[in-house]
């Protein structure tokens, strides 16, 4: 195909044929064609303005909060992500629109019922600031680099074991089992 050594249009082309490859990969659903069309559709902008190999550092790298800038891109990233996400786990393309429609109806802030336990904020609170402290290692939760002591670095991870026992839901069966 020429990889990026063509013109635009071939980049264009090929970066559509690979995510929508990867959708047909996932499996034969017009969701998991969406989800690759929408990743093709995420990443084009970056390709077009040549910034598709700029974002590799680490965030805020000289400094410990990150500015309002890359607070908006991690959060857009995040919405995106979750966007197509939803095509991907939808039975159909009926079922992920009306999911979408109802998550972004302003109803939906009418009436928040929702029972969260507020220890579920905190350990999503604990787990963005061990990712964020975190962020220049290979993965979040390396704490041995963190904790030399060998006791306490394995009673951390008792503990973020505890914690995944305790918040875990019904049991839901791994995404990658129905393919």
């Amino acid at each position: 195909m020429g990889g990026s050594r063509g013109g635009k249009l071939s980049k264009i082309r090929n970066t559509f044929i690979i995510f929508i490859v990867s959708g047909f990969w996932h499996g034969a659903n017009w969701t998991f064609i969406i989800w690759g069309v929408l990743n093709a559709l995420y990443f084009l902008p970056l390709l077009l303005l040549g910034q598709n190999r700029s974002n590799l550092g680490v965030v805020a790298e000289n400094s410990f909060f990150p500015s309002v800038l890359e607070i908006f891109k991690i959060l857009l990233t995040f919405i995106l992500t979750v966007i197509a996400w939803v095509f991907f786990r939808a039975d159909s393309v009926s079922h992920a629109i009306q999911y979408l429609s109802c998550l972004f109806d302003y109803s939906l802030f009418e009436s928040l019922e929702v029972n969260i336990p507020r220890r579920l904020y905190a350990l999503i609170g604990l787990s963005i600031g061990i990712e964020w402290i975190m962020r220049r290692e290979e993965y979040g939760f390396k704490i041995n680099s963190l904790i030399d002591n060998r006791f306490l670095r394995w009673l951390c991870y008792l503990c973020v074991c505890y914690l995944i026992f305790w918040f875990a839901g019904k049991p839901q069966e791994f995404v990658y089992f129905q393919f």
